[in-house]
């Protein structure tokens, strides 16, 4: 009897647990933050972009898009295996027909970037990297900003199949108004865009400020 009883208050137990994690409110901004904070922080900030191979050991890719005028600029790179160049493209949009106004290719090798064009390369990516390079992110500095507004939408609703969700801040990020190019004392929009209960590493960035210079960057896991 006594064995039944301690048998019985373990069942208890370990049913009280599983309904408390069933009941875990995946849309609170905790829960949010909880998650976003603790996957950016493996990767914002990596200086090495190589270094993304120990978080991502199947290979990964990273595209950086920036609002330039009528323009918009693309940057793309595709990393599969650790040793050899990372190759990438440089492209200019225009932003009304989306029609390809100039584009040019890339390596990153050695923790450098080589461009086929140097001169030009520059003229369309000042900045020259990417922002997961120099940006932190936590669930700290998550926590401490100002929340604008947030949405969580259900696998069963949206258009993905994808537990997803949005976050959008106002929060000073020197770096980010470093890299755009923008007044450094004031602070921008920062969204974060992810997946939940996702089998891979699928973040979103995006940052502007008054609405005038627009930058996205997004980091997706490849899976075998």
């Amino acid at each position: 009897c006594v064995k039944l009883k301690k048998w019985s208050w373990i069942g208890l137990l370990m049913l009280c647990v599983t309904l408390l994690v069933g009941c875990v409110d995946h849309t609170s901004r905790g829960y949010l933050e909880e998650l976003s904070g603790k996957e950016l922080s493996r990767i914002y900030p990596t200086e090495n972009i190589e270094d993304l191979f120990e978080q991502f050991p199947n290979g990964f890719t990273v595209s950086q898009s920036r609002v330039v005028g009528d323009s918009t600029v693309f940057i793309y790179l595709e990393a599969r295996e650790k040793g050899k160049p990372l190759v990438g493209t440089i492209k200019q949009l225009n932003s009304k027909t989306k029609e390809e106004e100039t584009s040019q290719t890339f390596q990153y090798v050695n923790g450098k970037f080589v461009f086929e064009n140097e001169g030009e390369a520059k003229k369309l990516w000042p900045q020259g990297k990417f922002l997961f390079q120099e940006l932190q992110l936590n669930q700290e500095m998550l926590r401490k900003a100002k929340l604008h507004s947030k949405q969580y939408t259900n696998r069963e609703e949206s258009p993905t199949g994808d537990n997803s969700f949005y976050l959008e801040y106002s929060i000073h990020l020197p770096v980010v108004n470093r890299i755009l190019g923008i007044d450094e004392s004031q602070p921008v929009e920062l969204f974060i865009l992810g997946l939940d209960e996702s089998k891979g590493f699928v973040y979103e960035i995006g940052a502007q400020q008054d609405h005038i210079t627009t930058l996205w960057e997004m980091i997706r896991e490849i899976r075998k």
